[in-house]
């Protein structure tokens, strides 16, 4: 069988839409031999996926994965740790602060939303594992409050927006260091969704690597012609391995597990750090 990696996955334990059971049962189905599921400063599911592979007596290699949301500089940017120990303190200890900051901004951005007249009734963030601007937006939705998913955050909890809330992130240094600690390796997620310039990307790749960052997700699902080998240059020069990941939150026809994830072949995979 070939195999097929998927490094960048979400279930319905942050801001993805199926069970950790179904993304098990359809990255089978798509291809997909190691699949890691990375849900938003939680590792909620992964127990559950496990469960499910061998309920399903699926061949499908899980890996331990989570994206943890960090600042660098004045950016917020995501660091995809895999391959870690689960129990390990560092990462324990790091995923309880992230996750009480998102429920704090969750509930400071329902307030902000109230105060200006929206009467949006999301989810409560204590009924949530990991409650994400997602949910918000759905609200919003769902209220008649606005008429997309992508003007909800156009207009009120994108940055700088009415209900935006800027949160205190772990540093990336400080995150890297944890997942290093439990074991594991980290890569920078989804690089030019940041919409930074090359100057400042070569910048927080370069201050990635010195953190102690390992990778940098290379092959993304969705990307626009040049990214991939722009990217592969990059980790190329810098020294880092390259990922890959769907980024995966829901069926569509634009974003599937496993699909368009063919590394450059002058890429150094993540996995051969633990394969």
């Amino acid at each position: 069988m070939t195999q097929q990696y998927d490094l960048h996955c979400h279930s319905y334990y942050s801001d993805g839409a199926l069970s950790p059971a179904d993304l098990v049962s359809r990255a089978h189905e798509f291809g997909v031999s190691h699949l890691a599921l990375t849900d938003h400063d939680s590792i909620a599911g992964l127990a559950e996926a496990r469960q499910a592979i061998t309920a399903q007596n699926s061949p499908l290699k899980l890996i331990s994965g989570t994206e943890i949301t960090c600042r660098w500089e004045q950016f917020e940017v995501h660091l995809v740790a895999l391959n870690f120990d689960e129990q390990a303190p560092s990462i324990v200890e790091l995923l309880s602060v992230q996750q009480q900051r998102r429920r704090e901004r969750y509930q400071a951005m329902v307030a902000k939303l109230h105060n200006a007249g929206i009467d949006v009734q999301p989810p409560l963030a204590q009924a949530m594992t990991m409650p994400t601007r997602k949910h918000l937006a759905d609200a919003l939705v769902e209220g008649g409050w606005v008429s997309s998913f992508e003007t909800a955050f156009r207009r009120y909890l994108g940055k700088g927006q009415q209900a935006y809330i800027a949160t205190e992130w772990v540093s990336l240094a400080d995150a890297a260091a944890s997942v290093k600690a439990a074991g594991g390796v980290s890569v920078i997620a989804h690089p030019h969704a940041y919409q930074l310039s090359n100057k400042w990307l070569r910048r927080l790749l370069h201050e990635a690597k010195a953190a102690g960052v390992d990778g940098v997700e290379v092959a993304i699902g969705t990307q626009a012609p040049g990214q991939r080998e722009a990217l592969a240059t990059f980790a190329e020069e810098i020294g880092l391995l390259a990922s890959v990941g769907s980024d995966f939150h829901y069926p569509a026809r634009w974003r599937e597990l496993g699909k368009n994830l063919c590394l450059p072949e002058r890429c150094v995979p993540i996995w051969t750090k633990w394969s």
